[in-house]
């Protein structure tokens, strides 16, 4: 019975410590990363991974025709500058890098209705000095404008 309460405690902490991080994570992006939107209206998604360095993270994402689209990605400064993402098709095809732009966001229009695939790196080591290795807050936010 000791056991069981033991694992119910446990489990419960864990499930408190992961709805404040997310919570934590929510407030980061509309503090620092969603007034970088403007000119464009967010679509009402954020999109939020916590992620370690060395990290990714694939999302797939919708678009739809003749809108005008800007697609960020905001970082805690604990992952460093490094955080880059990539959007390919579904055939595979890079349409944009935003290691190579030298930028976190990409604007962009898609002439037709379409599912890309965004992949978001996180850098293999961002100076931390300890063997734990560092891990924050990653939003992929996407904004419009008609």
């Amino acid at each position: 019975m000791k056991l069981l309460n033991y694992f119910l405690a446990i489990s419960i902490g864990l499930l408190i410590l992961s709805n404040s991080a997310q919570a934590q994570c929510k407030r980061f992006t509309e503090k620092q990363c969603l007034p970088n939107l403007t000119p464009f209206t967010n679509n009402g998604q954020i999109n939020n991974a916590t992620l370690f360095e060395g990290d990714s993270a694939n999302l797939v994402m919708t678009f739809y025709s003749l809108l005008d689209y800007r697609l960020m990605v905001c970082s805690h400064e604990v992952l460093g500058t490094g955080v880059h993402f990539k959007v390919q098709d579904n055939d595979g095809n890079i349409l944009f890098n935003s290691k190579e732009a030298q930028k976190n966001y990409w604007d962009f229009r898609v002439n037709s209705t379409q599912d890309l695939i965004v992949s978001v790196n996180a850098p293999e080591n961002s100076g931390n000095l300890t063997d734990i290795p560092a891990s924050g807050c990653v939003s992929i936010i996407l904004g419009f404008k008609e």
